[in-house]
């Protein structure tokens, strides 16, 4: 029986794919066909990456929905797997039979027409309740991480399926302990299939190993190191904004050295001013922590012992770190000077074909380089590959892995080794990267797990949490974290900002504003700020664009945003400040019925609208504390609506909020608080205030999100009503 099915599956895959099962594939299928007449239900094959496990698993899915007719889940750690495995394999062997699920979504586990679902154990776990149809069939990519993954343990309890089939490169005995009793009460004590190297070789010919093996390390800043990044990224620093964000990122990529030598340029240039911090990080003695972390790597890949990995190269794309690294290897790891090179085009092409000659020769162990292939260097083929940051430019970037991988490569096995300053942005060069290995045949499993916890991402987690003990709050005001102090009054801190920016008040002049005071440089922040109308021409727009880079001079504001869109972080708009706006639009509103002795006074076109803008009114917060500032709102809309009752009994008081559509394209909602109030003459305010980073991944996650922008803004035009009253009792 299994030979006929093997056959129909290699004549399906001839077909869609062009090739065909190898001879070890079908011998490891075979046994993991019999393991399950022999009665496991539980079996864990362990085989080298680059042997076409994914085969294997596609294969034990066909067999399911042939011989078992059971509907398969496979679970793959990361979306970054299940990207790759959907578009690469499974979705051109099944079709519209599969369906892929990672960020909280459960269409594809509603769809009966969906045989097989790829998902993340944390998807498919949330999906659980919601299937209909049983899975009796579990495969899980990646299985080391099931053992002691809670995710993982908690779904296989609640599917309780009939076969799980798990797929790794390596399972160490350790990690087999880890293993939860219930799971191994509800399948039975894991089989475990071994096929190393050896045994595939010997099983067939055809199997080739994988090209080269990657590595990662975390290139852990120390606390100064830390101290002067957090101040650029969060850009608290004074300066040019785009020269922050260079400084930052040459900081986090290239490490202290690199930084000083740009931060020097900087300062003359008056890009940015002087900070202390600056000067005791570049008068520091410790080496930097992109050389801390290469020693790490050479000392655990015991290079100095180990001819098989010689030479080593090592690429950064900055002169300054170059010659660091070279005197951080001699001085700490003790290599003889003339062993380790620095090649960078400060050397002559005479000096650069020398090199070579004693590379080639076995006279130099460790290269350090700054030049790929494409100035004319033919960098001879490494061991050990490590790439201290990683290029921009995909075509570097290639070169720099020709180095380790070549078509007619005389080594068998080799290693990649990158290391990324971990909560930086560098971390987000790192997936395009692993696409472009994975591509090429590099085994980057053993560093595909957990990325989203090293991205910066996690760097906003972290400054919010300091912050929150200081603020003692877990809803920490945006300007706090950015500039170190809370505003009181943001239309304040705007008038002092456009006042040092002459450019800034010619504009305003030229269109006819009158800004001679701070009051009246104020009064017109507020009214370009509120109405569209008097913004709409490019040369206003512009001025403000000019004030908005004074506000956002980090990175920090971008890599919020995205913390947002994933859920990780959100906020709500301070309720007194953004109040105050909507107390003095409708004063204004009743200033001018008085005025123009009229009954009647409305204005539906306030808009705050402008992203940077409302940044400075934000309240952010870790978006599991979602429930308690839901909580802690409601009461006070509530205890407002208490206050109003008669006002509202009596309808001189109308408060309610219309949520409007969901702009997809630009993630975000356009929600009107609106405001209808009798004083003696009736006034009527429409104030749209927007939402951004707004997304519809989960439905659930998002309905909270709408009663939250409700309930934020209940509670500011409540606020704002009772300001105004306050006003309005004390003048009449």
């Amino acid at each position: 029986m299994s030979a006929t099915i093997i056959e129909e599956f290699n004549a399906m895959l001839k077909e869609k794919l062009d090739f065909s099962l190898r001879p070890y594939q079908e011998y490891v299928i075979n046994d993991i066909i019999n393991s399950t007449t022999r009665g496991d239900r539980f079996i864990v094959v362990s085989m080298p990456t680059g042997s076409g496990k994914t085969l294997i698993e596609i294969f034990m899915a066909y067999y399911s929905l042939k011989l078992l007719n059971s509907r398969v889940l496979v679970l793959e750690p990361t979306r970054f797997l299940c990207d790759q495995m959907y578009s690469k394999l499974w979705n051109r062997v099944f079709g519209d039979l599969v369906g892929k699920e990672y960020e909280g979504n459960c269409h594809s586990f509603l769809d009966p027409n969906k045989k097989v679902i790829i998902s993340t154990p944390q998807t498919a776990l949330k999906c659980v309740s919601t299937i209909r149809e049983k899975f009796n069939v579990v495969i899980i990519d990646e299985i080391h991480h099931a053992f002691g993954g809670k995710y993982y343990t908690e779904l296989l309890i609640n599917l309780d399926p009939s076969y799980v089939f798990g797929f790794t490169a390596l399972l160490p005995s350790k990690k087999r302990r880890l293993l939860d009793f219930r799971v191994e009460l509800l399948l039975g004590v894991p089989k475990m299939l071994t096929y190393d190297f050896k045994r595939l070789s010997e099983i067939s010919t055809s199997f080739q190993p994988p090209r080269a093996i990657a590595d990662l390390f975390d290139a852990d800043m120390n606390e100064l190191e830390e101290r002067v990044y957090e101040k650029l990224f969060l850009g608290m620093v004074d300066g040019d904004s785009r020269t922050v964000k260079f400084l930052e990122n040459t900081l986090a990529n290239y490490g202290k050295m690199a930084f000083c030598e740009s931060l020097g340029k900087a300062i003359a240039k008056n890009k940015v001013l002087y900070e202390l911090d600056f000067e005791r990080l570049c008068n520091s003695s410790e080496p930097s922590h992109k050389a801390r972390v290469l020693c790490e790597v050479l000392t655990v890949y015991d290079v100095k012992d180990n001819d098989e990995l010689k030479p080593v190269i090592v690429f950064t794309s900055r002169k300054a770190t170059a010659y660091e690294f070279k005197d951080v290897i001699v001085k700490l790891l003790g290599f003889s000077q003339d062993r380790v090179e620095v090649l960078t085009s400060d050397m002559s092409k005479d000096e650069r074909l020398d090199l070579i000659k004693r590379v080639k020769e076995g006279l130099v162990d460790i290269i350090i380089s700054t030049l790929v292939g494409e100035e004319g260097v033919d960098i001879p083929e490494a061991g050990l590959l490590v790439m201290t940051d990683i290029p921009k430019s995909p075509l570097r970037f290639y070169q720099r892995l020709g180095r380790l991988i070549r078509v007619a490569s005389p080594r068998r096995i080799k290693y990649l080794v990158i290391s990324m300053t971990p909560k930086t942005r560098e971390y987000y060069s790192l997936e395009e990267a692993l696409w472009n290995l994975y591509s090429e045949g590099v085994d980057v499993s053993y560093i595909i797990y957990n990325l989203g916890e090293k991205g910066p991402e996690s760097k906003v987690l972290d400054v919010l949490d300091k912050f929150s003990s200081i603020y003692n709050d877990v809803a920490v005001p945006f300007t706090l974290m950015t500039q170190g102090r809370e505003l009181s009054d943001p239309i304040n801190y705007l008038t002092k900002l456009a006042k040092s920016d002459r450019e800034f008040l010619k504009i305003l002049e030229d269109r006819g504003f009158r800004v001679e005071s701070d009051e009246m440089l104020s009064a017109v922040l507020s009214l370009i700020i509120t109405n569209p109308f008097r913004r709409w021409l490019d040369d206003v727009k512009d001025a403000l664009n000019r004030i908005e880079k004074l506000i956002n001079k980090g990175s920090f504001t971008k890599v919020l945003d995205k913390s947002m869109r994933e859920n990780r972080v959100f906020y709500v708009y301070d309720i007194e400040m953004m109040s105050d706006l909507i107390s003095e639009e409708l004063k204004g509103l009743y200033y001018y019925c008085i005025s123009e002795k009229k009954g009647f006074c409305e204005n539906v076109f306030f808009r705050i609208d402008r992203k940077s803008i409302l940044r400075l009114f934000m309240r952010v917060f870790p978006f599991k504390h979602i429930d308690n500032i839901l909580e802690r709102i409601r009461n006070k809309v509530f205890m407002f609506e208490e206050n109003f009752r008669s006002l509202k009994e009596s309808k001189r008081l109308l408060i309610y909020v219309d949520l409007s559509r969901y702009n997809e394209r630009n993630m975000s909602l356009s929600p009107k608080v609106v405001i209808s109030l009798d004083v003696g003459v009736g006034i009527r305010l429409e104030a749209q205030i927007n939402y951004y980073n707004v997304t519809r991944n989960d439905e659930s996650t998002y309905q909270k999100i709408l009663e939250l922008v409700k309930l934020n803004l209940l509670a500011i035009g409540y606020r704002g009503v009772e300001k105004f009253l306050e006003f309005y009792e004390s003048t009449n």
